[in-house]
């Protein structure tokens, strides 16, 4: 085992038999739909960097607010991204990906038709850059334990 999080993980498992599901598109934008906050992974100078973003979806794909900083300069640099969610249903965790290419709006229309303008802020700074994460793949999973 190379750290605590892979011996505590196991040790739940051991105690736990679960089996792991695929899940479908539908359930995956479903989830996507229905939750706000997820993580976004860039990729910048010094590596990979992971952000808290509150976000929406519109027409599959996932928009959020930014601040200037470096997400927007790494998200500019290589446009490369993955997007998480997880959660828990029904007692039973589930986790959802997308991996695609991330741009910033540029248009007032599209910035007003995806209606990204209105989304609340978590934060109490400024947020008037707008970014689309356009889909290539989105998978997710589901833990289900074994009885």
């Amino acid at each position: 085992m190379n750290s605590e999080h892979e011996a505590l993980a196991a040790l739940e498992s051991a105690e736990t038999p679960h089996t792991v599901e695929t899940l479908s598109g539908t359930d995956c934008w479903g989830y996507l739909n229905t939750n706000s906050v997820g993580r976004l992974g860039v990729v910048g100078q010094g590596g990979v960097d992971i952000f808290p973003v509150n976000y929406l979806t519109h027409r599959s794909t996932v928009l959020f607010r930014s601040a200037p900083g470096l997400k927007l300069i790494d998200i500019t640099n290589n446009s490369a991204v993955a997007f998480e969610i997880d959660g828990v249903d029904n007692g039973q965790r589930w986790s959802v990906v997308v991996r695609g290419s991330a741009v910033r709006l540029g248009s007032d229309s599209e910035i007003q038709d995806t209606k990204i303008n209105q989304l609340p802020t978590l934060t109490p700074t400024d947020k008037w850059n707008y970014v689309r994460i356009t889909p290539r793949t989105v998978t997710g999973r589901r833990f289900v334990a074994v009885a």
